[in-house]
């Protein structure tokens, strides 16, 4: 009997970037600190907390769209690579089961 194909489970890995998709998009920096800066604004540094807390805010929201989007999206195009390279080794290859054993050979 000859196989031509060599088969790959693919649901564990797409679970794992759905999770990671998941849970970065649910990681939200909360804007609680920057609606209570009226105090800080008197000092120096009070400022350059309200600077930073601003800035963090905006890293945060590239940093979730990155972690939520393009990794999983580059995860899924790694995915579908490998898909494609197993399917071209499948057909590649011809293994033919003799007793005692199989027979491995690739088409040329």
């Amino acid at each position: 009997m000859v196989e031509n194909s060599v088969f790959m489970d693919t649901n564990v890995f797409t679970d794992i970037v759905e999770n990671i998709r998941g849970t970065a998009s649910e990681c939200v920096f909360p804007s609680r600190a920057l609606n209570n800066t009226l105090a800080w604004e008197g000092t120096n540094v009070g400022r350059e907390i309200i600077e930073t807390l601003k800035e963090i805010h905006r890293t945060s929201d590239f940093y979730r769209l990155e972690a939520s989007e393009s990794l999983p999206r580059g995860f899924m195009t790694l995915r579908d690579s490998m898909i494609a390279i197993d399917d071209a080794a499948s057909k590649s290859l011809t293994v033919e089961k003799i007793s005692g054993g199989a027979k491995l050979e690739q088409k040329r």
